[in-house]
């Protein structure tokens, strides 16, 4: 068992985006949380801090060059004079395979990874998350709102994925438990926020429909393949953490039931 950090005092920095919300919802560390937006960066004094997390970032950078963004990380830096401030950068799975789906993404993370560790020196948590589950309707790029909406608007889940396509899903619990230990633990140095589990597209699409009742797979032309898992082997050591692939399509099953609310 580790020591718990009595003295831990986190700054959130986003409390709008997906992540954020969800690391809110579970986390169990709510007491030692000031939720800012980045719009009130200037006002804070990182003094009072012991870990820093920027849930804030620029759509921009899926598309731009990074230059072309807030640079929001790089302001931040640059505000910080506190050496032992922990700052905890939520970055992607993307920055280990950059592809021309999502190229400027994947360059982008990369750039932000590499100027934290400059600006930081060792006082950073770098997490690179695979994909993360949750229920959001509202405007997104990410692919679980794009499915939830799909089955909500049209009753169909329409797919550009080959069917034996897999991917690394997490829950938003586990995502939060995780983070919570890591914090605990003062952990810095660069994790893989995965599963290590391959969950089939099929599959997950399977349960949400199951869930909400009702509902069909159309599988689109011109199907690719981009299929991942990443070794969470560090994590799992650090945190003594793990999620079946069980819950992961449980969870699933449970977002297709509180779609049925909204139908």
């Amino acid at each position: 068992m580790f020591k718990k950090n009595k003295k831990i005092k986190i700054l959130a920095i986003g409390k709008n985006s997906f992540l954020a919300k969800n690391f809110y919802k579970y986390t169990k560390l709510k007491r030692h949380i000031n939720f800012i937006s980045r719009y009130e960066i200037a006002k804070i004094d990182f003094n009072e801090f012991t870990h820093l997390i920027n849930f804030s970032y620029d759509p921009k950078i899926i598309n731009h060059n990074y230059s072309k963004t807030n640079l929001i990380d790089e302001k931040i830096c640059s505000l910080i004079k506190n050496d032992k401030l922990i700052y905890i950068y939520p970055s992607s799975r993307a920055v280990l395979k950059i592809d021309n789906k999502r190229k400027n993404y994947g360059k982008n993370k990369l750039i932000i990874e590499k100027l934290i560790k400059k600006n930081r020196k060792s006082r950073y948590l770098i997490l690179r998350i695979s994909n993360v589950l949750g229920f959001h309707l509202e405007g997104s790029n990410l692919f679980i709102t794009k499915l939830l909406n799909s089955l909500k608007i049209h009753k169909l889940i329409k797919l550009d994925l080959h069917k034996k396509t897999y991917k690394d899903f997490i829950t938003p619990m586990f995502f939060s438990e995780s983070l919570d230990k890591l914090i605990k633990m003062n952990k810095i140095g660069t994790f893989n926020f995965s599963s290590g589990k391959k969950t089939y597209i099929n599959e997950l699409c399977d349960a949400i429909i199951k869930g909400y009742g009702k509902g069909n797979i159309i599988y689109l032309q011109n199907l690719y393949r981009d299929s991942f898992i990443l070794n969470n082997s560090k994590l799992k050591k650090s945190t003594n953490l793990d999620i079946s692939k069980k819950e992961i399509i449980d969870f699933c099953y449970i977002l297709g039931k509180k779609l049925k609310k909204y139908a």
